[in-house]
């Protein structure tokens, strides 16, 4: 199916996007740390090893990560769920005024999320607790990644929408069956 969008996060800002890429490689390396660290464990245990608490706890915390930081990056580089099909059949206004309204629908949401993060952090650092599991890490610095890629995504959907109604910017012609001609 023909993308409404300039592809790749063409559209965007060249610094936009190179935070895009950099995000979504540092997601794409947390997954292969996760990956390596899932596969060792799996390994220690079949020979008989123990590999401590810190082994099932610390793969899912990375995937925690790599999802918050990633997501913004996937909305600049385009690499999200949209509702493409469906857009196709408004005309090339309608499609952007759709697609604002959809990504400022989601800034509200995010942005409510972002304030509840922000105070789970600051109660974190408040009561300086450490996870015991993961070598006594302080636990805000654990939680810091929900603060931060939720105002990353925030930030990258806001560029998108001034993407969407820079002047020039040629939406794709309609296509309502989604037949990619």
């Amino acid at each position: 199916m023909e993308s409404l969008h300039d592809g790749g996060g063409g559209a965007a800002p060249v610094a936009v996007r190179w935070l895009a890429k950099a995000e979504i490689a540092v997601a794409g390396l947390l997954l292969l740390t996760a990956l390596g660290l899932t596969l060792t464990t799996i390994v220690e245990r079949n020979l008989g090893h123990s590999t401590g608490d810190w082994s099932l706890k610390l793969p899912e915390l990375i995937l925690a990560w790599l999802t918050f930081l990633g997501m913004g990056g996937l909305v600049t580089e385009r690499g999200h769920v949209a509702a493409d099909m469906f857009l196709r059949m408004f005309p090339p206004r309608g499609q952007r005024v759709a697609e604002s309204l959809s990504m400022l629908i989601a800034v509200v949401v995010l942005g409510v999320l972002l304030a509840g993060a922000i105070a789970i952090l600051r109660q974190q650092m408040q009561m300086g607790g450490t996870d015991e599991e993961l070598w006594d890490v302080p636990e805000w610095i654990l939680v810091a990644v929900l603060p931060a890629g939720l105002g990353l995504t925030i930030f990258h959907m806001i560029v998108q929408i001034r993407v969407i109604w820079r002047p020039g910017r040629a939406p794709a012609a309609r296509d309502p069956v989604g037949s990619g001609s």
